[in-house]
């Protein structure tokens, strides 16, 4: 039972994801789709309104009203950018209750049985974006629906017909959404041997780029994308003079340093020789002490190294889901100014960038 305990802790996939579809030109095309799959969700009052009638129908009206504006608003967001990871499982779970609740309403008790399978949708997109126990709630959404069905259609004489219709709507929500999570699992496990670095274990540039801009296109309208570059300072010298193994414990020792201060949902990778980017989703235009923290860090290792560190920030609400790239290159030039800045006045020290003024001291 550990491997099911490990699966239901596992994390989501939502930033990640995102990045991988925006790094492959399927951003746009994704959020068209699901745009017209919450539009859909305005077609549930029509149904109630010229359709057969439901029991409560007052009631059913009243939600399909709310379930259908909430469809509306959430496809104004999607065709608009992504949305957050909150806004996506709410998403999802509106599209679960509203199914469950249009089946219990539905007064042919075959047809609503049929219907509950359509809770495979949210279920699939649960598994593809986010977590075991979402899944799961959506599962138990559905077997709850269609026993109430089960229980209406054998007093009627249609046990056969009954049971089997259960099978195939709880096999379906079982099916898809685990195929789908499976399928996600091992894209990511190889895009995860893939990118990431050898020797430290950090991702790679490209990945480093494909998980950052995960996290700015899922980011709050009020919170800021904050970039650090780090430099180790006398790296060379130590190469040099003790060889190129102990450079490499080096590398290995600062990535540690490095990942050691961060939060759990910061991007740190190596990005070249003795670089390192991090990037963070903060609250602040400007959080005191991050640059000199990295600092720090590398201070404390065994090796004769300190680091330079240039930080910049950005206000997440001003990046459209087309300019995310650019605004992030600009981003991670902005810190490499500012890193540079720090080298030059000596090294073990943070500089952070200001748009349209010089780098000053972080």
């Amino acid at each position: 039972m550990q491997w099911l305990a490990a699966w239901w802790r596992r994390p989501d996939h939502f930033d990640w994801l995102t990045g991988y579809l925006q790094a492959h030109g399927l951003s746009t095309p994704t959020r068209r789709i699901m745009a017209g799959v919450a539009a859909s969700l305005a077609l549930w009052p029509i149904n109630i309104l010229w359709g057969v009638r439901p029991f409560f129908p007052g009631l059913s009206l009243a939600a399909s009203v709310v379930a259908g504006l909430i469809g509306l608003v959430m496809a104004v967001v999607w065709l608009t950018r992504w949305p957050t990871r909150r806004q996506s499982i709410f998403f999802a779970m509106t599209g679960s209750a509203a199914i469950v609740i249009g089946c219990v309403t539905q007064t042919q008790p075959i047809v609503a049985l049929m219907a509950c399978s359509a809770l495979a949708v949210p279920g699939g997109y649960l598994a593809f974006f986010h977590t075991a126990r979402y899944m799961a709630v959506n599962f138990v959404l559905a077997g709850a629906a269609g026993g109430v069905e089960v229980a209406r259609l054998i007093p009627a004489g249609q046990a056969t017909l009954a049971f089997t219709g259960y099978f195939l709507v709880l096999e379906l929500n079982v099916v898809v959404p685990f195929a789908i999570h499976i399928v996600i699992r091992a894209l990511g496990v190889d895009l995860l041997r893939a990118d990431r670095d050898p020797l430290t274990g950090l991702l790679n540039r490209r990945a480093c780029d494909r998980a950052i801009i995960g996290r700015m296109l899922a980011g709050r309208d009020h919170m800021f994308l904050a970039v650090a570059m780090v430099d180790l300072d006398h790296f060379k010298a130590v190469n040099d003079s003790r060889g190129h193994a102990a450079g490499d414990e080096a590398l290995v020792a600062a990535a540690r340093a490095l990942t050691a201060v961060c939060h759990d949902t910061a991007v740190v990778g190596r990005v070249g020789g003795e670089e390192f980017l991090i990037a963070e989703v903060v609250t602040t235009h400007r959080p005191q002490g991050w640059g000199h923290k990295f600092c720090d860090a590398v201070a404390t290792i065994p090796a004769s190294v300190t680091a330079s560190v240039g930080t910049a920030t950005l206000a997440l609400r001003s990046v459209g889901c087309d300019d995310v790239e650019q605004a992030l290159r600009q981003l991670v030039a902005d810190a490499d100014t500012a890193m540079y800045e720090a080298k030059r006045c000596g090294g073990n020290q943070a500089r952070h960038h200001l748009s349209r003024t010089p780098a000053t001291t972080s």
